[in-house]
């Protein structure tokens, strides 16, 4: 969340403990409907991309992020194209989706070259007590 304020994080996720997030990490590595892919350099984690089943449905939320310092490096795009080639390959999903906010031009430029195409459902999220406007994009896996 220091690296960018382009997308939202479960503030819950802050009460976990260590032996906490190892246990829901191997939970999610056990399905075909959640991944946890990781780029690092060296030992440092530098970019995180999530496939999350959303309730009841066929369709897995995705999100990525790379800490700043490595923006620019396709690091975001390679996390993002070994998620579609999971869901593909390997999940029981039938799609992507995901929510960018208007203003990140960069990112949806990639979304689209990558396959994703606008749903027309849009929503504001409302994290920071300040509105704004999202597109919601979705890839089929089938």
């Amino acid at each position: 969340m220091t690296e960018s304020d382009t997308f939202t994080i479960d503030p819950e996720l802050a009460e976990l403990t260590v032996a906490e997030e190892q246990r829901q990490i191997m939970l999610i590595n056990q399905t075909r409907s959640n991944v946890m892919l990781v780029a690092h350099y060296g030992d440092e984690v530098i970019g995180l991309v999530t496939v999350q089943q959303l309730a009841d449905s066929d369709y897995g939320e995705l999100g990525v992020a790379v800490l700043k310092q490595f923006w620019n490096h396709g690091i975001g795009t390679a996390l993002v194209d070994e998620a579609i080639n999971w869901g593909v390959s390997y999940s029981n999903l039938n799609c992507l989706v995901l929510t960018v906010e208007k203003r990140n031009a960069a990112a949806i430029h990639i979304y689209h070259q990558l396959g994703f195409l606008d749903h027309p459902k849009q929503r504001i999220i409302d994290v920071t007590g300040s509105g704004r406007s999202t597109i919601e994009m979705i890839y089929a896996i089938d």
